[in-house]
């Protein structure tokens, strides 16, 4: 369906009247005029955009003819585009990306503006902010009416020609001991204590993201530089400046790991780095037993400080004897991403196996809280081995990738509190929050399940967030009461069905998988993640991968046998209670499944995908031979 498209003319006087109105559609730039932010999307948007239009006293508010993107000579901006050059454009972009994260507030002031934004591409600008690059874009390209065209060159647009080389000189200059580790969710700060490193003191970070934004920024303050570049990147950098010395004195590193979201990364990454004899103390607001038994497995000896009120401290040292298994130039080191959280068991299993351990390190490991994060680090090489949708998978066929297995199925639900569904007829007239945005798999899943069960789409009221709609956010919200009805995955879906037994409130469920069979009888378990490994790493390491799947078998068996146990190993770096994470193992459906068995299940999906209209693939032998 098409709806009416508005702008706001220079007739403007800035009074305010539509964004009283429609606040979702119009806002006020950092001149007191207003401007459409984006364009409307459902009935009730154009209603309000058309109230805001009678209700301007100057008729500044006009009706503009569709855009038709396959006319429009506007390219889509990418991650490598410049910011500041795309700001100067089009400045009311400012406003807009402020409201997208506070961090973007930063580019009001004029002398952030003509440093760190002259110098950042849009990938540099997400891993600053910590905004995902596929949310920053959409969001670009929405406000600029590209969005489409946008969609139609993923994954190329997040693709990235990363500057490799840097001008770096000798260390002449004493070094700190102290060690930075840089990642996505701490550039900002990173930047910040470059920023205000004094005369003769230097940093020294480690990170294995490309520092293209903190070497130009450092060299703009006059900094110089060493950069090393091995699996991880390592930066030096010194401030020449005349100062007093100052004491050094060697010390462990102290991780405080209160407010990290995502602590299990910066664990691993800094475990990696230690020789026999050093260490590191990590602060912690509870006693950390699964880091303690992973770490000691590792050859770590801890001691545990639980004197202080409010933290745990506990302090890791690599013992003298520890000797790896496998010889160090035999044994690779490799990046462990997930989309999702579901298969935090499965990886907190993976790092209990002794026999993994032999073959490989893991030098870093991250799950998204932010889904779409982990496509950049796909495209762009960085990961050895992913756990991805395997819808996503439809994006990754011209790239040098193998899905080896699924291991995640049945994993949406639709869910209401409050009231109970049967079956779509009981939600007509309820708003359905649903994650990412309209044309998302699982917006679009959802309203082929809608059709196909005899009902009209349209008929029913979609909510998204801006531009993305986050499942813990959505999950958060259910439980609250803000919202009633909403399309979660696991393991939100599980929490919140937890919360509200607990709570004893009334709520139902329709399960994806169910409404499926429905209508395509016979069809069996609806296949969602699975594992893919980097090209290149699985000819370079075919025993290295065969290990891995042996032990990803194993965990799932672990996993599924051993409920209990597994909720507690996993739970801490879940950031739920206990008894939520079990929950959700009693409902989640892991299986290993490969080979043809899984060809023929790919194939009879995604052709149900197409015939459905909700992705159109190519399904050649080239698509199909990545899986299996």
């Amino acid at each position: 369906m098409k709806f009416k498209q508005f702008k706001v003319t220079d007739q403007c006087i800035g009074c305010m009247a539509c964004v009283g109105i429609a606040e979702d559609i119009f806002k006020m730039n950092d001149e007191g005029k207003a401007f459409v932010v984006k364009q409307v999307e459902t009935k009730e948007e154009e209603q309000l955009a058309l109230e805001a239009k009678e209700a301007c006293p100057v008729e500044a508010i006009v009706e503009v003819e569709p855009n038709d993107e396959e006319k429009n000579d506007l390219k889509p901006i990418t991650s490598d585009d410049n910011v500041k050059e795309v700001l100067d454009k089009y400045p009311e972009l400012k406003t807009i990306l402020s409201d997208l994260s506070p961090k973007f507030q930063r580019l009001q002031n004029p002398i952030i503006y003509n440093t760190l934004a002259k110098f950042a591409t849009f990938k540099d600008a997400a891993k600053v902010t910590g905004v995902s690059l596929c949310e920053l874009l959409h969001t670009v390209n929405k406000y600029l009416g590209t969005e489409k065209k946008l969609m139609q060159v993923m994954p190329e647009c997040i693709k990235s020609s990363e500057k490799q080389e840097f001008d770096s000189e000798p260390i002449t200059w004493q070094e700190t001991n102290d060690r930075y580790v840089m990642n996505s969710t701490n550039q900002d700060e990173i930047l910040s204590l470059v920023a205000t490193l004094k005369p003769q003191q230097n940093i020294v970070i480690i990170t294995t993201l490309v520092p293209d934004v903190l070497v130009r920024y450092a060299r703009f303050l006059g900094f110089k530089i060493n950069v090393e570049k091995g699996r991880e990147y390592r930066i030096s950098i010194f401030n020449p400046q005349k100062a007093e010395n100052e004491d050094d004195t060697k010390h462990y590193e102290v991780l405080d790991l209160r407010s990290v979201d995502e602590p299990l990364q910066t664990i691993l990454q800094t475990a990696s780095r230690k020789k026999p004899g050093e260490g590191f103390t990590i602060i912690q607001n509870f006693k950390p037993e699964p880091v303690i038994k992973m770490l000691e497995e590792l050859g770590f000896k801890a001691e545990i400080d639980e004197s202080k009120k409010d933290y745990v401290e506990v302090r890791f040292t690599k013992r003298e004897e520890y000797v790896g298994v496998r010889k160090a130039d035999t044994k690779p080191k490799i990046v462990l991403q997930s989309a999702t959280p579901v298969t935090y068991p499965l990886i907190m299993a993976l790092l209990q196996s002794k026999r993994l351990k032999e073959y490989v390190e893991i030098e870093e490991l991250k799950v998204w809280k932010e889904t779409e994060k982990h496509l950049s680090w796909i495209v762009n090489g960085k990961a050895d081995i992913s756990f991805s949708a395997v819808i996503t998978s439809s994006k990754l066929r011209d790239l040098d990738v193998k899905v080896p297995a699924v291991v995640v199925w049945d994993n949406f639900v639709l869910l209401t509190r409050g009231y109970v569904a049967r079956s779509f007829s009981d939600i007509k007239g309820k708003e359905i929050y649903v994650p990412l945005f309209a044309d998302a798999p699982p917006a679009k899943i959802t309203r082929y399940l809608i059709k196909a069960h005899g009902y009209d789409p349209d008929d029913f009221k979609f909510r998204y967030g801006k531009p993305f709609g986050r499942p813990e956010i959505i999950y958060q919200d259910l439980v609250l009461g803000k919202i009633d009805t909403a399309v979660l995955r696991e393991p939100e879906a599980s929490y919140a069905i937890k919360i509200m037994e607990d709570q004893k409130v009334v709520y139902s469920e329709l399960r994806f998988d169910k409404l499926w069979n429905d209508i395509n009888p016979g069809f069996g378990d609806f296949p969602n993640a699975g594992v893919v490994i980097k090209g290149e790493f699985m000819r370079k390491y075919p025993e290295v991968v065969e290990v891995f799947l042996d032990e990803l078998q194993k965990a799932i068996d672990f996993v599924t046998q051993n409920k209990q146990e597994a909720a507690k190993i996993s739970y801490q770096f879940m950031q739920q209670k206990e008894d939520r994470v079990l929950k959700f193992l009693h409902r989640v459906k892991f299986k290993y499944q490969s080979g043809g068995q899984l060809r023929e299940k790919i194939e009879k999906y995604f052709r149900l995908l197409n015939e459905a209209q909700i992705l159109d693939v190519n399904l050649d032998r080239d698509f199909l031979e990545m899986f299996g």
